[in-house]
């Protein structure tokens, strides 16, 4: 028998990435390459769904060729993906009726506001989202409102839904699977968590027929094989996971209470609840982790939509750095942050304020600002957001946090992740290997053939690079914090103005 390997997807927000892994859970052959990122107006932020489907195809191709390998070398395929982002198309044809409309985006907003006050908090209870614009099934409303013809086809069940995972695989087995994750299903804001089914009262509600809604499996289970045309030969795919959920995984936070950040284009945090989902208030996001047979697991989680991509933004908008690497030396070239705060809310601000309608904004300027003070100003408010839903997720949740792990490319940068343990008054652990949410579609992928024979297999294959420890007091804390949150009270409701 051939020497054989995982190969694991990641269909992230900026960009594909395919990694081929060994049994030690080692990358033996990488891949990846950005895709575009439309935004036709401020509020709008889209994707080619055509273009995400050619580059992982093409990525995929690339990952095996580099070790000359072929279809008999992969074991199982694993897909992980950026979660809200919602594709809809003709099932006759394959294709896209729109562009994808992407999780950043905020052409809902006023929409959400309408339906808000009738089903904000029973929607809330049972899909464990909170209500706002970024909400998937507003997303397809809006398709469906707007692309000619499109409610017909709807009604006739000609259109099929799904998220980005649920695309490739369908890409992949050439149209015989529509399926969707548990972990993705329950991002949609169209999914009952409790019940585990799709929530049909919303969805008749905005006139979206359920039955374009993909079929609900296992994050680890059975979505059939590649069509042979692809690779001259048919490969499994046995696990698709949304991408927090992905990390959760990778990172051994299986059990309740433990937590896992991660930084890539938004900063995400997870706690583990444990089997039982809870709706303490309406402020956070109640999420189902992961459903593998009779296990399941949900979290309670806290995200900001624009962290790395304020980095970005620093490199390509404001042509400030060059690359994300600098901004650490930057950040380090200045004592403080010279009285500068940055609030992050580029597309709005998400947990635990919710307000679709806040902007980003830089204060504390003076005739003494220097570039560092803008780099740090920006690092830092990545961990000020994280420490807002923290510590909603610890005052609901009443959980005490003790250690975070971290994971994704923002965490590589040291300066911030010493900020993040003294603002979190937590110690912060590290991996060696920082692409948590590849691994963990990777590890499920693995697991579900026998690959690797448990849990503990996967997870003895994983090191710790640093642990970051705080070194400042609480009432130091307190007094960067309040800042912080006087910054935040200003850039609200900034788009209603005038």
């Amino acid at each position: 028998m051939a020497n054989q390997y995982i190969l694991s997807i990641d269909a992230g927000t900026t960009g594909i990435k395919v990694s081929i892994f060994d049994d030690s859970a080692l990358v033996i052959s990488n891949a990846s390459e950005e895709f575009t990122q439309y935004t036709p107006s401020s509020e709008k932020v889209e994707h080619d769904a055509n273009e995400i489907w050619y580059k992982t195809l093409t990525l995929m191709k690339k990952a095996l060729q580099q070790e000359g390998l072929n279809a008999s070398n992969i074991a199982s395929i694993g897909i992980t993906n950026q979660r809200t982002t919602i594709v809809v198309w003709d099932k006759n044809t394959g294709e896209p009726i729109h562009p994808a409309i992407v999780w950043q985006d905020q052409r809902t907003a006023d929409t959400a506001e309408f339906y808000k006050e009738k089903w904000g908090e029973k929607n809330y209870k049972t899909t464990g989202l909170v209500f706002g614009a970024v909400n998937s099934t507003l997303f397809i409303k809006w398709i469906l409102d707007h692309v000619p013809g499109a409610k017909e086809k709807a009604a006739s069940h000609q259109l099929l839904v799904g998220t980005i995972d649920t695309w490739l695989t369908w890409k992949l087995t050439k149209g015989r699977v529509h399926a969707v994750s548990y972990s993705n299903a329950s991002a949609t804001s169209a999914f009952d968590i409790t019940n585990l089914c799709w929530y049909e009262e919303w969805l008749n509600e905005l006139g979206i027929p359920v039955e374009l809604f993909p079929e609900v499996r296992d994050d680890m289970g059975d979505y059939g094989v590649t069509d042979i045309s692809l690779f001259g030969e048919e490969i499994p795919i046995n696990a698709l996971i949304a991408d927090q959920h992905a990390a959760m995984f990778a990172q051994n936070c299986r059990e309740p209470g433990h937590v896992k950040c991660t930084h890539g284009t938004g900063s995400f945090l997870d706690v583990n609840i444990g089997d039982t989902p809870v709706f303490p208030g309406n402020s956070m996001n109640t999420i189902l982790g992961w459903k593998i047979g009779d296990e399941i697991r949900y979290a309670m989680e806290g995200y900001v939509s624009v962290t790395g991509a304020a980095v970005q933004w620093l490199r390509d908008g404001a042509k400030l750095i060059e690359n994300a690497e600098q901004t650490e030396e930057l950040a380090l070239s200045v004592e403080d942050n010279g009285g500068v705060y940055f609030v992050p809310a580029l597309t709005g601000l998400s947990a635990p304020y919710w307000d679709s309608h806040a902007r980003g904004m830089i204060i504390g300027i003076h005739r003494g600002t220097q570039h560092g003070h803008l780099i740090r100003a920006t690092l830092e408010g990545i961990v000020y957001s994280i420490k807002d839903f923290l510590d909603t997720i610890s005052r609901d949740a009443n959980v005490q946090i003790q250690s975070v792990k971290v994971d994704g490319g923002g965490s590589k940068n040291n300066f911030m992740m010493q900020f993040q343990a003294d603002m979190l008054h937590s110690e912060v652990v590290r991996p060696l290997n920082t692409d948590a949410t590849i691994l963990g579609a990777a590890f499920m992928a693995g697991l579900a053939t026998g690959y690797w024979r448990n849990v503990d297999e996967c997870y003895s294959t994983q090191n710790i690079d640093r642990v970051f420890q705080p070194t400042i007091d609480k009432e130091e804390i307190n007094k960067y914090y309040e800042r912080w949150s006087k910054a935040v009270s200003k850039t609200r409701d900034w788009m209603h103005v005038g």
